[in-house]
């Protein structure tokens, strides 16, 4: 049998795959120390020692600066990741999953553009897959191509038509477009997939509210925040209707309980206001973080980075009640 290029079997999509390899080269430390599931530092260093070595064959070498840059990207240390990922497309060109990594980790650092065009490059060199789609119609959501980013998820839908996340993106992509219709009936059928799904709540409330449905607006809102207090947009959106909001008071407390560990641990790397920069300049501004997702759309990858360690984050660990305290004081930042 062929070996298997399909990166989306090879691994699940986070901020970037941690790729399945096998790293023939190198010492016996170093081949079975750079391979997915190692600690983060073992793999950087074991993928290292098969790099550096001399002489090497292209493939060992394609697949270990591929396995450290997923390293170097569960740090949040994109830059390194982009890097790596070059080299290991420079030493095999249709290495689709390299791609998809480098698309990701280029989409971290701001640049949508160079994601798209890396992610098309691994739908190319890679069979048909769901997420390649999903990850790219998210990028084109970011770059502001909303019809480009509306065909990417009905494509990802025609190779599952049961996917809820495929569905909420592409009602995010509709609304962008002005397609409310079609926006209501894409949350909707996320509703249906996952009756408890927050966010596909709280967006078609949005879309409830812009078309001027103030009942469905609230009753979506309430839904949502039933579900999920730390989502802020759907508290705000029931105070614009002038509705009370019965976890209103819940959701008030996450945001200061975000804000309290925002201080403690956050800001002396980034700018956690609605003011001033970020004391290292490589940080994010926490009120810029809504210019690399599409709209309605930052809790779910928030979710996931701030659970990963950052490259120069201190070590601390964060519950999953705490990243949702975290996650309501971003979303209260006005952008």
């Amino acid at each position: 049998m062929g070996r298997d290029t399909n990166p989306l079997r090879l691994a699940p999509l986070a901020s970037v795959l941690i790729l399945a390899a096998s790293a023939a080269a190198g010492g016996g430390d170093a081949s079975s120390d750079c391979a997915p599931g190692k600690p983060i530092e073992v793999r950087i260093r074991a993928c290292g020692e098969i790099i550096g070595a001399k002489p090497a064959p292209s493939d060992p070498r394609a697949e270990a600066y591929r396995i450290r840059a997923a390293a170097y990207s569960e740090k949040a240390a994109h830059k390194q990741a982009i890097a790596d990922f070059t080299e290991a497309i420079n030493l095999k060109g249709d290495d689709a999953a390299s791609y998809f990594g480098r698309g990701q980790s280029r989409l971290a650092e701001g640049d949508a553009a160079g994601a798209v065009s890396d992610l098309t490059q691994a739908i190319r060199y890679s069979e048909p897959a769901p997420r390649l789609y999903i990850a790219r119609g998210y990028a084109q959501l970011v770059k502001g191509d909303a019809a480009e980013a509306v065909a990417d998820f009905s494509v990802a839908l025609r190779l599952d038509p049961k996917n809820a996340a495929a569905y909420n993106s592409r009602g995010l992509a509709y609304r962008k477009t002005g397609d409310l219709e079609k926006a209501i009936a894409d949350y909707s059928a996320a509703i249906q997939l996952n009756p408890i799904y927050a966010l596909a709540y709280n967006n078609r409330g949005y879309v409830y509210e812009a078309r001027g449905d103030k009942q469905a607006a609230a009753a979506d809102f309430r839904r949502a925040l039933s579900l999920d207090p730390a989502l802020v947009g759907a508290k705000n959106g029931l105070t614009r209707l002038g509705e009370p909001a019965a976890t209103a008071a819940e959701s008030d407390k996450l945001i200061a309980q975000g804000k309290v560990l925002a201080e403690r641990n956050c800001a002396w790397c980034h700018a956690i206001g609605e003011t001033g920069d970020s004391p290292n300049p490589r940080a994010p501004r926490w009120r810029d973080l809504y210019k690399q997702h599409p709209v309605l759309a930052l809790r779910e990858p928030l979710s996931r980075g701030i659970a990963r360690p950052h490259d120069e984050m201190p070590k601390f660990q964060l519950s999953d009640q705490e990243i949702d305290t975290i996650i309501a004081y971003i979303n209260s930042l006005p952008p």
